[in-house]
């Protein structure tokens, strides 16, 4: 239930106020009179009196000085000052000061002094309710803020563990292999990742993997694909032998479909994942889901991979197949993640893979050059993570 609303009056002994107090409290104010206003000034209290009327004649001080007074201790309380057109200087400066409103006397219709009263008491609460509004959105602002930067704070740590689950770059292995690359996330981490390793003297594994979505969830991803291989290579002591390498693969992204599937994400990811057997030169492979292609680059000349098989996490079981290919002797294996798509011109996923081609071939599978003709090698914002693996044998 609403309380009434107060009126703190402060009037002369003149006809024309008489019955004025008595005239509000008939229409549900209660209302305070005072005939001192130095009196009416020690009652006055902001969160009771939601309006002061004053005259401007008093006997004590002035009703410019009440308006004074009122203003300095609660600007938000409006103030009506009454005159005479004798006054009518005096209630401009009242204007001018702060008063909200203004009657003169003689008040023979008190009807219009009511309308008056109940505009302001409407104004006044509306300012209220103004006020707590925006004290509640600054609460709710500085709120935000805290929030935002404990995400900020937590997503710069995600970042620095993310970087530093990340392979050297570049990196060159006993055999001649040297392995880099270049990750360009479009927020603070990346749905993208990259791993590579050398297993005995003889194997460098690899991988680079898209995960679906962007942003703290995606990159989480990543950091459970690199957990998971780490463990499961030491643990199975994967790539150890050349007689298993095909077992190794396919069990490896067998490994990975299932824990993705498995955990409560909906998350699913496309993975191009390899071996390099230094000694043979034979690069052995799995594809899941790998959009474009990894292309390789032979005497200057780029073609892509064969091969094709199910993202990774999307399907309970992808039976994913192992390719094996010979390499060249001099040979640049380039592989991007799906990023690099939404950069290029064209109508249709062949026209941008041709495009990709080009570019690859131009590049001569330095990824320095091939950001630089992506237009990528500038620190501004992509349309999706982006990721450029190399692997290549370094002329002894």
């Amino acid at each position: 239930m609403d309380t009434q609303p107060g009126v703190l009056l402060i009037k002369s002994e003149s006809e024309s106020s008489a019955g004025l107090g008595h005239f509000l409290s008939g229409r549900g104010y209660l209302v305070e009179e005072h005939a001192s206003a130095v009196e009416a000034l020690t009652r006055f209290r902001s969160e009771y009196h939601q309006l002061v009327i004053t005259d401007l004649r008093l006997p004590d001080i002035s009703g410019l000085d009440v308006l004074r007074r009122i203003k300095s201790d609660s600007p938000e309380t409006p103030v009506m000052v009454l005159g005479g057109h004798a006054d009518l200087g005096d209630v401009v400066r009242a204007l001018r000061e702060g008063a909200s409103d203004y009657l003169l006397h003689p008040l023979s219709d008190h009807e219009i002094v009511n309308l008056a009263v109940k505009r302001l008491m409407q104004a006044r609460k509306l300012l209220t309710q103004n006020r707590v509004i925006r004290e509640e959105l600054e609460r709710r602002n500085r709120e935000l803020k805290e929030h935002l930067q404990v995400l900020q704070q937590d997503q710069q740590a995600g970042r620095l563990l993310q970087q530093h689950m990340l392979p050297r770059t570049p990196y060159r292995y006993p055999g001649g292999i040297e392995a880099s690359f270049r990750l360009l996330p479009t927020l603070y981490l990346s749905g993208d990742f990259v791993d590579y390793g050398l297993f005995g003297e003889r194997f460098v594994a690899f991988y680079l993997a898209d995960v679906s979505g962007h942003g703290v969830s995606s990159a989480l991803v990543t950091a459970l694909i690199k957990h998971s291989t780490t463990h499961l290579v030491r643990e199975k002591a994967l790539f150890a032998s050349l007689t298993e390498l095909e077992n190794d693969l396919q069990y490896l992204i067998e490994f990975l479909n299932r824990e993705l599937f498995e955990a409560p994400l909906d998350k699913h990811a496309s993975l191009f994942i390899g071996v390099v057997d230094t000694r043979a030169q034979e690069l052995y492979y799995c594809v899941g889901g790998q959009l474009p292609m990894p292309a390789l680059i032979d005497r200057g000349k780029a073609s892509w991979l064969p091969g094709k098989g199910k993202p990774v996490g999307l399907f309970a079981d992808g039976s994913w197949e192992v390719f094996r290919c010979k390499l060249p002797q001099h040979w640049n294996l380039v592989a991007c993640s799906d990023g690099v798509l939404e950069l290029l011109s064209g109508d249709s996923l062949m026209e941008k893979e041709a495009q990709l081609l080009d570019l690859i071939e131009e590049s001569e599978g330095s990824i320095d050059t091939l950001c630089r003709l992506l237009k990528i090698d500038r620190p501004e914002e992509q349309p999706d993570d982006i990721a450029v693996l190399r692997l290549r044998h370094v002329k002894s």
